[in-house]
Formats: C-alpha cells, structure tokens, sequence
C-alpha cells in the first residue's frame, strides 16, 4: 500500500510541476524551476513533508546539498526544496541569523535561482504557536517571501471545545485561504484502527504554484534592488576617488601666484569633475549643463566665492557675478570648494540613482543647498 501511495504521490508532483511550468512557460519572468523553503521547528515534520513530496525518503537518506550548516536541499525535476533542517524556535536568535543570511544570499542570485515560495510548517498536536514561528513568519514577509502556513501532523482541527486550530492560525497570521493548508504527511491508524490518508499535499502544490507568479516577481525586484545596492556602493566609491584627484588639483591650482587667474583655470576643472561623476552615475551631460551646474553651485555658495571669480564663462550663470571683484582664491579655499561641491552632487545623484537624467531636470539651487548641508554635517 505504501508504494501505491508513493507512485500516485509522484504522480501528484508531476502533474503540479507540469501545470507550473505550463504557466510559467507563458510569464516571461519565469524559469523552469521553483524553489521552496520549508521553515519551521524540529519535530514540525519538515523532512516527512519533504519526502512526502518527492515520493522518496530524501530527506532521510541525507541525498540533499548541503547549503549552510543547518540547512540542506533537495532538487527533482524543476523543484529544489530547501529545508532548515535542526533550526529551533526555542532559541530563535540563532535560527533567525541562519535564515537572514541564507536569504540574503540566495537574493543575490537571479530570479530563478532565488527563493520564490515558502512553507511555514506549524504542527498541529501542539495546538500552540510559538513566539519564534510567528517571528520566523514575519522574517519571511520582510524578505517578501510568499508564505504558505503549513499546519503540519494534521489529524485534529476541532478541541474539546469546537475551537478550529486553524482559525486559530488563520487570526494570529492574518492569513486567507490561499496562504493557509493543514497537510498529513504520514498516513495514521488510530485505536479504533481507522486509517487516515495522506491529506493536503496537492492543495499545498497548487496553492504554491498560485503563488508562484508573486514570488517570481519578488525575486526579480530583490535582485534588481541587491543589483542597486551594489552599483551604488560601486558609485560612491569611483565618485569619491574622482572627487579627491580634483580636489587636490583644485587646491594646486589655488596656489597659483597669478591674481585673477586661478577661477579662470578652476571652473575647468569643477566642471570636468562634474561631468566625471555624472559619467560615474550612468548620467551623460554637455559642458555647457555642467557649466549651469557649477553655476548653481557657486551661486549657492555665496559671495565670498563669488568675488573670488573675476573671470570665466560660468559667471555668466551667476546672478549679479559680474558686478563684484576680488582677489585670489588660495589652496585651502579652492580644495575645499572644490570638494564641497563635488561630494554634494554626488550625493544628490547617489539618492537619485535609478533616474539621474530625470532628476537633473528638476534639480536648483535649493536643492543643492539641501545636499550642501548634509554634506557639511558629515563633514
């Protein structure tokens, strides 16, 4: 009886693996492969769940790859199940971390490789929910994880009273129906030698390929945001390595003995450093946008720079700049100048990254001064 129950259980997993990929065949950001997390404590029935579905004893046999310390996985025909095997809910701390960074890991990868549905298993018997599965819960759902509660060892919804199990659930998670399956993993004989089947299993395989599409899609975006995240570390990095060479040009240049000279030679350099971290930030601009950007720039800075630039093109973008004059910018004030405007625009695009060019349309002077003093309050 048991290999019948395994052979149509095999038959159950192809057919759902088979609906899955015939949806997924037609979502183009879709693969063939659909990649499970089954979370929960020991003793929840995780690895019988597991074996369950595959039809084989994996789970027992130690078949699976081992991924981190405590957690394993098991691949058949398009689906990889991942099992947190051993994790405790007693002590969560520990089970948390473990999971954190397995899921920041797998987010790394692309859609199709990541973690695209999960199963919160919460066995029945107990009829109590742990502090620790209802933060595991919540640690899915930041990770936009779509999760299936999975009342495991069901044999018994109603207690003594007529109170349902799973409304119990149901309320603590705040879950509908579709996120929501009490399963049977093991067919159990009780005293009076009644047989209760394997229960479950194919509404947990449908419910999961419902939700496949959602937790696709949650895949595409973390990727997309780790991506972001990364280009973004990456642009921080380049800017502040350009700045700095500018910077200390800007302050050799401020050096310079010749009176009235050094903006004439300074506002080229500005402006190339202003191209150069806007080319760093994926933003193409003419010399003659950065020279209204430094422009702006010099504005906001005041004056006392202002007199400082007696000569040079970009003063024509200044207001009333023609009417001053001063003397000589020194070292330190070209340096510094140099640097203030360099690490605030870099900064306003670093906020602005996923549209440069948009945000440059929209960008002015109080905007730059909005910047400028954050800068200044890192400084």
């Amino acid at each position: 009886m048991a290999g019948e129950v395994n052979l149509n259980l095999s038959d159950l997993m192809s057919k759902a693996l088979g609906l899955m990929r015939e949806h997924m065949d037609n979502d183009p950001l879709c693969s063939e492969n659909l990649n499970i997390l089954v979370a929960g404590g020991t003793g929840t029935g995780k690895s019988t769940l597991i074996n369950v579905v595959f039809g084989t004893e994996v789970a027992r046999t130690g078949q699976g790859a081992p991924i981190t310390q405590q957690i394993k996985s098991y691949s058949q025909e398009g689906l990889t199940i991942y099992d947190t095997k051993g994790l405790e809910m007693k002590d969560f701390s520990a089970t948390k971390q473990e999971i954190t960074n397995f899921l920041e890991n797998m987010h790394r990868k692309e859609a199709q490789e990541q973690i695209h549905i999960a199963w919160l298993c919460i066995q029945e018997p107990a009829r109590r929910i742990q502090e620790g599965e209802v933060e595991l819960y919540h640690l899915l759902k930041e990770h936009k994880v779509p999760t299936i509660v999975t009342i495991s060892k069901a044999q018994q919804d109603k207690d003594d009273k007529g109170e349902k199990f799973s409304s119990v659930v149901q309320e603590c998670f705040q879950l509908d129906e579709a996120h929501l399956q009490r399963v049977r993993a093991l067919e159990v004989e009780d005293d009076e030698g009644e047989v209760k089947p394997i229960m479950g299993i194919g509404q947990l395989m449908e419910k999961s390929k419902a939700l496949l599409p959602e937790g696709l899609k949650a895949a595409f975006n973390r990727k997309q945001k780790y991506d972001l995240k990364l280009r973004r570390k990456q642009c921080k990095e380049d800017a502040h390595k350009a700045i700095t060479g500018y910077t200390t040009g800007a302050a050799t240049i401020g050096a310079t003995p010749i009176p009235f000279s050094d903006f004439a030679l300074l506002a080229p350099t500005q402006i190339a450093m202003i191209m150069h971290i806007s080319k760093i930030y994926g933003l193409k601009i003419s010399t003659e946008s950065a020279e209204k950007l430094l422009g702006v720039f010099v504005g906001v800075l005041g004056v006392g720079y202002v007199v400082r630039a007696a000569v040079g093109g970009v003063l024509k973008f200044v207001p009333m700049a023609g009417s001053v004059i001063g003397g000589a910018i020194n070292a330190t004030a070209a340096g510094g100048t140099t640097a203030l405007i360099g690490k605030a625009y870099a900064a306003y695009l670093d906020a602005n990254i996923k549209d440069p060019e948009g945000a440059i349309q929209s960008f002015n002077a109080k905007v730059f001064q909005k910047y400028l003093n954050m800068v200044k309050s890192l400084s």
